[in-house]
């Protein structure tokens, strides 16, 4: 429940500061983030990308586990 409400909450982040992450990934995407100001620093945007990341990947592997009956 901890993995799920977790991953909810960044992801909702992420989607309201979505322009800030197209600056982070648009040297990797070809992304055009628009006109405007930044809303978070770089370090906020990292830390909630990782949070979704670490959320979901946890999620999975509990799924996995229960699935395979472990």
């Amino acid at each position: 429940m901890i993995f799920s409400a977790t991953s909810i909450l960044s992801s909702a982040w992420l989607v309201l500061h979505a322009r800030d992450v197209a600056l982070i990934l648009r040297h990797i995407l070809p992304i055009d983030p628009g006109l405007g100001k930044r809303l978070a620093s770089f370090r906020q945007v990292c830390a909630m990308m990782t949070l979704f990341g670490f959320s979901v990947s946890a999620e999975v592997l509990i799924v996995l586990r229960v699935s395979l009956g472990r």
